[in-house]
């Protein structure tokens, strides 16, 4: 892929959070450096990945891209974290302030915004055949404030094969209930391409709804 406008926005939402927590925790790293390093990563971790199509062809590239970044801090830090201390990097991201509001002001429990979901998943999934790429099927709910969404591929779990990371895989899921939460709406799944299951079921609805149960 091209490192395009998509991977600086990425980079730009996310790495002061990156480096405040990562410096907290190891006061005594080069931060400075680390930064410069996990950045030029991040960039040959992108050119590296087939291309999967561009942000108005694919809105699942943004969670390739951001998957890529964690990885990048990842693998640049002075020393091996341990897993446990990346899925808290992971978690303290979501809640920089643009990743929330970039969430919060969508509104995705409406007709509408039904009708364009599926439309969105069908564009998403002809973008590219790449492994990288997700696969995925939309169901409509019975109403606005519930769908279901089935992933039958996933381009974070193929990223994590490719870089030998997939013991992380499931700390980066978090992303799904974090992001979920933010929409005003509750996820519940019981299984995962990350735990290698055949599939990954996700089954949401809108918080205080008949459906909330």
């Amino acid at each position: 892929m091209k490192y395009t406008y998509c991977e600086k926005l990425i980079w730009y939402a996310m790495n002061k959070t990156i480096i405040e927590f990562l410096g907290n925790k190891h006061p005594n790293w080069n931060i400075k450096l680390l930064k410069i390093n996990a950045k030029k990563r991040y960039k040959q971790i992108i050119t590296d990945l087939p291309d999967i199509g561009s942000v108005a062809k694919n809105s699942l590239r943004i969670c390739l891209s951001g998957a890529a970044l964690w990885l990048a801090f990842y693998e640049s830090c002075e020393e091996k974290i341990k897993d446990e201390e990346f899925g808290e990097m992971v978690k303290i991201t979501m809640q920089s302030p643009l990743i929330v509001k970039a969430f919060s002001s969508k509104k995705p429990f409406t007709e509408k915004a039904q009708i364009k979901k599926e439309k969105n998943v069908i564009r998403d999934n002809n973008a590219s055949t790449s492994e990288f790429n997700w696969q995925t099927e939309f169901i409509k709910g019975r109403d606005e404030n519930e769908y279901t969404i089935i992933y039958k591929r996933c381009g974070i779990c193929a990223l994590a094969k490719k870089l030998n990371h997939q013991e992380l895989v499931k700390y980066m899921c978090v992303l799904d209930t974090m992001s979920v939460d933010m929409l005003g709406g509750v996820l519940h799944r019981t299984k995962t391409l990350a735990e290698g299951k055949d599939c990954g079921d996700f089954y949401i609805c809108k918080k205080g709804s008949k459906w909330d149960k």
